[in-house]
């Protein structure tokens, strides 16, 4: 298993779109290609300071970035550590 981190951007409501920094646990399956095994999402947010906060999106959220994530394959693959 290995991980990769990548952002990925939602559009909540009609106006806002928020970044989510999302971690990504891979595998390689038997031919070779790129299982996501598990992943966590936060939302980042820099104060004045520079200062980074995270925090875990909710359940809800969550379900919408599994979804989103198949979109972002080559995103994890060229963000293997």
């Amino acid at each position: 298993m290995a991980d990769s981190t990548i952002n990925v951007d939602f559009q909540i409501g009609t106006y806002d779109i928020v970044t989510l920094e999302v971690e990504v646990s891979w595998s390689l399956n038997t031919i070779g290609e790129v299982d996501i095994d598990d992943f966590y999402a936060y939302h980042v947010a820099t104060d004045d300071t520079g200062h980074r906060t995270y925090e875990r999106v909710p359940y809800w959220m969550h379900k919408m970035v599994e979804v989103e994530l198949k979109e972002y394959h080559e995103d994890i693959i060229n963000n293997m550590n």
